[in-house]
């Protein structure tokens, strides 16, 4: 097959617990991580080109498009584990949706869209465990990008546990627009006056008590992000949570490394008065919904 469509669907952290940082320079992590209707997409074909070579263009012309993309990275990871590399290059159009650098792990949604296009194109039917594995090398929510719905991940991101998956429940995102970078921000949290480590163990079984039985209120009373108390716009996150919960949101947390606040609202109405609300403050304001999968090829 010489072309593939593919869809790239963004994630939210409903749990995301930091450790210190590891030998390798990576932090164990323990997540609760759910899967988006907003998403990215991506259209590929093989070409006849030099062997190897991955050519990117972007609707957003502030995304990087050379070697460091991970895009790139994820067609390189999967041609040396599959030995399709000496058959062409690949060229690549992504069609961006999910905001840059806002912890909504878009570029590791479009690495993992990459992985699924080209097994699709080179028609090799491999599972999604097998392209996760590949993921790994190339960032650490490209697991999770790939089998999507929700999921406990841990180690530094490789680890992924299937869950029952929620219900298509509305989500609100306010971000300040602002890009951020992830190594920033853990750098920030390694700087933080160390204490006694807070016990989320609790929070975390109580958490995925309530995602087996559907029980949304033990999921929104516990949320947790370690991360937020080292974001660079602790100011404004804090106001776009005050503004939802003030405007009929169940629960509001930062997602990721930030600078997103993700609410989550009963149904579409209560979803539009809150994004109404946090347009007045968020540059960036979307309404959507949780997605019960992640990357896969689109057939239309």
């Amino acid at each position: 097959m010489l072309g593939a469509k593919a869809i790239a669907r963004a994630k939210i952290n409903l749990f995301l617990e930091v450790g210190p940082r590891r030998d390798d320079g990576y932090h164990e992590i323990r997540s609760v991580m759910q899967a988006l209707e907003l998403s990215d997409e991506l259209y590929f074909r093989r070409t006849d080109g030099a062997a190897g070579h991955v050519v990117v263009r972007c609707s957003d012309p502030g995304i990087p498009t050379g070697s460091d993309n991970l895009v790139c990275r994820a067609v390189e990871a999967f041609e040396e584990s599959t030995g399709t590399g000496g058959e062409g290059g690949v060229e690549v159009l992504i069609n961006k949706r999910i905001p840059v650098g806002a912890g909504l792990a878009g570029g590791s949604a479009d690495a993992a869209a990459a992985l699924v296009a080209m097994d699709r194109m080179y028609e090799l039917e491999m599972s999604a465990e097998a392209l996760a594995d590949i993921g790994a090398s190339v960032g650490s929510d490209v697991p999770f990008c790939l089998l999507g719905g929700t999921a406990l991940v841990s180690g530094r991101g490789e680890r992924v546990e299937r869950l029952e998956p929620l219900p298509p429940m509305q989500v609100v995102l306010a971000s300040t627009g602002e890009e951020v970078s992830t190594r920033e921000v853990y750098e920030r949290f390694d700087a933080l006056p160390t204490g006694p480590a807070p016990d989320t163990e609790g929070a975390l079984q109580s958490l995925l008590a309530g995602i087996r039985n559907h029980d949304f209120e033990a999921i929104y009373s516990n949320l947790h992000n370690s991360l937020e108390s080292a974001t660079i716009a602790t100011d404004r996150l804090g106001e776009y949570k005050e503004i939802a919960r003030a405007a009929g949101a169940t629960a509001a947390l930062m997602t990721g490394s930030g600078p997103t606040v993700f609410a989550l609202v009963s149904g579409m109405e209560q979803a539009a008065e809150v994004a109404w609300e946090l347009e007045k403050a968020a540059p960036i304001t979307i309404v959507t919904s949780f997605a019960d999968r992640g990357a896969q090829i689109s057939d239309v």
